[in-house]
């Protein structure tokens, strides 16, 4: 019962969203009603969606690799002195 319940309510958290989103417009027309989707908005929210993820992705990655590098400099910055004292 609890499970039907999330379903339901997220379904509506769904169309709500679709519709703030301007993807879903609704319409009473007289005797009848309809639900339009508008596949251009969708597409286009998609793919601006697509792309701010792959620069996500691509800042992610860059920081991730400066990381490594300042690791690997300082083990490096910390092996000289040792090496310095051998000698």
């Amino acid at each position: 019962m609890m499970q039907n319940l999330i379903v339901i309510i997220l379904i509506i958290v769904a169309v709500v969203a679709m519709v703030l989103g301007e993807w879903v417009s609704f319409a009473d027309l007289n005797e009848s009603s309809t639900i339009t989707i508008h596949k251009d908005e969708v597409k286009k929210d998609t793919e601006s969606a697509l792309e701010k993820g792959e620069a996500l992705i691509e800042d992610a990655t860059q920081q991730g690799r400066d990381l490594i590098d300042q690791t690997q400099d300082s083990k490096t910055d910390q092996a000289a002195p040792d090496t310095l004292k051998q000698q």
